[in-house]
């Protein structure tokens, strides 16, 4: 499961149109994705990654034997061949860790060439930004997505991050091995030298998406290569991000996973298993803690610089109210999402032995659930050529 040949499984179904995450993954209190950010509720930062929640989400599917009317009109029907202006959005709560973040895309979008083929139907082009804002933290991106076919999706842009240095975010380390538990985070708020940071950040991301239909099982694969550029204290070398909930490494990559195996047979409704998988890929220079020496440091790369990961596992449920084709509000859909960690630092319980600035109090039972509450919609505000 942990194998970055989860991305290679193909993903959901042609007729779908689905909002891709921003995972995820999703997909924090500061930040808070597909989700993964972390802080009370008032203090909510976006949302995990993978974490990957995505942009709007319509699970919209043609049932076997025939079209859809009434509120489902629009399932199985091609994209306007005109530029589209698209706006859509994924307002989402989340628990463990705590988020709340609502996310947008809007920008112009076109069909690439006519097709009646459930294979190759939905396709297109976008262009246009995707901001995104929580209690701790503002985003803006631009960039654009490219679906040559309705099995496969890419999405690539840049952005620039605000955090505003509140709810505990930004906060930052010397190195990948430091105590970032719900708890320390909360604790490092009033002390000085340690206080939550107001930052910028550059992030680059480039997610490709694999979805296939099977009868009635869609499967959905979204893997994300993310680079993380902070400006940070002196000395400091990662920086927890709630939406992807690890340590990023600064000047850095992870790689994120978010699969699907859904139930599709009804229109409006998916629901099954999803798999996220995070990685942050740490090198030598993110493990600078001063009170090492060179050969110490040397060494927690050796001992810790495959740690931080995670995964969960779980159940990925939505269900889209109608879709009746391109309108100003079209495609409404709640979406649901609990799962559990099979892996992660803090979250899966205390360890038998626990590490020198480790507290019971940091660690969260295997038992308690990422809970993911969200809701979505399209728009389409371009009228068809005359």
């Amino acid at each position: 499961m942990r194998s970055v040949c989860l991305i290679l499984v193909a993903t959901l179904l042609p007729n779908v149109a689905f909002a891709q995450p921003d995972p995820a993954p999703s997909d924090a209190p500061a930040p808070a994705t597909d989700p993964p950010a972390s802080d009370p509720v008032t203090a909510v930062p976006p949302v995990a990654p993978t974490a990957s929640t995505s942009t709007p989400v319509s699970t919209s599917t043609t049932p076997t034997g025939g079209s859809v009317t009434g509120k489902y009109s629009g399932i199985g029907v091609s994209p306007p061949g005109h530029w589209r202006v698209i706006v859509s959005d994924l307002s989402i709560l989340r628990v463990n860790p705590i988020g709340i973040e609502t996310r947008a895309r809007i920008g112009l979008q076109k069909r690439l060439y006519a097709s009646q083929k459930p294979i190759s139907q939905n396709n297109f082009m976008f262009l246009g930004a995707y901001p995104k804002l929580n209690p701790a933290s503002a985003h803006l991106a631009l960039g654009g997505e490219f679906q040559p076919a309705s099995i496969f999706n890419l999405k690539a842009n840049v952005e620039i991050q605000k955090y505003f240095g509140s709810f505990g975010f930004l906060q930052s380390f010397t190195t990948p091995h430091a105590n970032y538990s719900d708890q320390t985070l909360k604790d490092l708020e009033d002390v000085p030298g340690f206080e939550p940071q107001s930052a910028t950040a550059f992030h680059a991301a480039l997610h490709p998406m694999l979805q296939l239909k099977l009868g009635k099982i869609a499967v959905r694969s979204l893997f994300q290569i993310d680079y993380w550029d902070f400006k940070l204290r002196d000395g400091d070398t990662v920086a927890y991000e709630a939406t992807y909930d690890t340590l990023l490494p600064d000047k850095g990559f992870t790689l994120a996973t978010d699969t699907d195996v859904l139930f599709v047979g009804k229109p409006g409704l998916a629901v099954g298993l999803r798999h996220t998988w995070v990685k942050p890929l740490y090198k030598q220079k993110h493990f600078a803690d001063p009170d090492l020496s060179a050969m110490e440091n040397s060494d927690e790369l050796e001992r810790f610089g495959s740690n931080n990961g995670h995964q969960r596992l779980g159940l990925f449920a939505a269900y889209t109210l109608h879709d009746r084709g391109p309108s100003r509000f079209n495609k409404p859909t709640v979406i649901v999402i609990a799962s559990w960690y099979l892996d992660h630092e803090y979250r899966t319980g205390a360890p038998d032995a626990m590490g020198p600035d480790q507290r019971p109090d940091d660690f969260t039972s295997r038992a308690f659930p990422y809970l993911l509450v969200g809701f979505a919609f399209e728009s389409d505000f371009a009228k068809p050529p005359r």
